[in-house]
């Protein structure tokens, strides 16, 4: 699989599917038995999907690309998950074909725990 297939993947998703709420672009963009490692959506499109047209858009800023072989590693600062600002890394495997096949998704968490008042904030 070549790496503007990659690239292409992700700009779609990120500049398309999160910013602009295009969540009916995302099924194009994946492969088989879609597999989500984040806890809070099940595995295949349907709960991301979902969550992006409840939402209407998750405005984000990409920070970093990093791609090795069949894995992108992609920084992300998201303006507004869920009603908080967070960082987050995503990380995608495509398949062959330049499909997307499982992904792997971190916020930081005690980021938005102080945004939120549940612990106290770092000053």
């Amino acid at each position: 699989m070549a790496r503007d297939h990659i690239q292409h993947a992700l700009n779609v998703i990120f500049s398309q599917v999160f910013n602009q709420g295009q969540a009916d672009l995302l099924p194009g963009l994946v492969s088989g038995p879609y597999i989500q490692h984040n806890p809070l959506f099940p595995n295949g499109v349907d709960g991301i999907m979902g969550y992006i047209k409840q939402a209407g858009r998750i405005p984000c800023e990409v920070k970093r690309i990093a791609v090795d072989g069949d894995l992108a590693f992609v920084h992300v600062r998201y303006l507004d998950w869920g009603g908080q600002e967070t960082a987050g890394v995503d990380i995608f495997r495509f398949d062959a074909d330049g499909k997307i096949v499982e992904h792997w998704g971190e916020a930081d968490q005690f980021g938005l725990l102080q945004q939120i008042g549940a612990i106290p904030s770092r000053s």
